[in-house]
């Protein structure tokens, strides 16, 4: 069972994650993972170290279409493992409110995360952060022998 305050700890850092994401607070983003945290991002590749992790935030919040986008994280699965962190499994969803397109409000991207948390003081950092998309063809499957 967790402990209620590790749980607000725990959705305390993934909150922090998205408004710093979302506001391209990239030093933000980095001082909440490991100095050799790990980041994989959708297409698979694996980033290590808080140089290569922000390396690639830097390029994603340098895009143009990022400017606008909101990651909402919900239905966290909370699960203690035996050094004294947590494996964390949820949706994402980001979304956003194009108003260069006559105002449409469009869901972008959608899909599951894992994050390993390790206790950092009072809280938590990410150890490794793992996104994928939630598609029909790759998403865990429990019949396919994919659950994650």
């Amino acid at each position: 069972m967790i402990d209620i305050g590790d749980h607000l700890r725990v959705r305390n850092l993934i909150t922090d994650y998205v408004w710093k994401l979302d506001m391209a607070d990239i030093e933000g983003v980095l001082d909440l993972f490991l100095p050799d945290g790990i980041f994989e991002d959708t297409a698979g590749k694996v980033y290590r170290g808080r140089e290569e992790i922000g390396g690639y935030f830097r390029m994603l919040t340098n895009l143009p279409a990022f400017r606008g986008r909101q990651h909402h994280i919900d239905n966290l699965r909370i699960e203690p493992d035996a050094g004294g962190g947590y494996s964390v499994r949820s949706y994402w969803t980001v979304t956003k409110w194009r108003t260069a397109e006559n105002h449409i409000k469009v869901i972008e991207s959608l899909g599951h995360s894992l994050d390993v948390l390790v206790r950092h003081g009072d809280g938590f950092l990410f150890a490794e952060r793992r996104v994928h998309h939630w598609r029909d063809a790759d998403c865990p499957w429990v019949p396919d022998g994919t659950a994650v």
